[in-house]
């Protein structure tokens, strides 16, 4: 079972952003769980989004409590994400320093993606099918088309301005 942590503040898209991964794991055939977590509904407050995924039914119904990938949308949360050993960290940064590496660690300027096609304003850019498109390519568990119908099914407005962040980050994600 793959227990994935998505960690941003809200504004972001954190909560939408988990919804389109449970789909597309679940047009691809998976079983799905998606969890939603957040304390105070307003931009910059913490949001959360957790997803298990598995091949067969999923019968746990208990917090996640170690993470096989955690996606941060923001550096300011990252001490939230709840990490295993071997996972891997998918992160929205222009410039990572990273002192020691315990884990592998991948990075896509997402913010500025997200900018240069509109989506947001630059207090609050909307990044969350942009690092889509970096986990998409990343993991490939499911395919980038996958991806884009899923996109399409949830965002009403931009949906292909959206697609096309996806992809352009999809094509400049780099490991760490």
């Amino acid at each position: 079972m793959k227990h994935i942590g998505l960690h941003g503040r809200g504004g972001q898209g954190v909560v939408v952003a988990g919804e389109i991964l449970a789909q597309c794991y679940f047009d691809s055939g998976k079983y799905v769980q998606f969890m939603p977590s957040y304390g105070a509904e307003r931009r910059g407050s913490p949001s959360h989004s957790y997803i298990r995924v598995d091949d067969s039914e999923i019968y746990q119904r208990y917090p996640i409590e170690s993470e096989d990938i955690a996606v941060i949308f923001s550096l300011s949360v990252i001490d939230t994400a709840k990490l295993k050993e071997n996972g891997f960290l998918i992160a929205n940064a222009a410039n990572l320093k990273v002192k020691e590496k315990k884990v592998d660690i991948y990075a896509v300027d997402a913010n500025d993606i997200a900018l240069s096609l509109g989506l947001g304003s630059s207090a609050i850019p909307i990044i969350n099918t942009t690092i889509l498109g970096a986990y998409c390519k990343i993991t490939n568990d499911f395919s980038f088309d996958t991806l884009a119908l899923a996109i399409k099914s949830k965002i009403d407005k931009k949906a292909d301005l959206n697609i096309q962040g996806a992809k352009l980050a999809y094509d400049s994600v780099r490991c760490l």
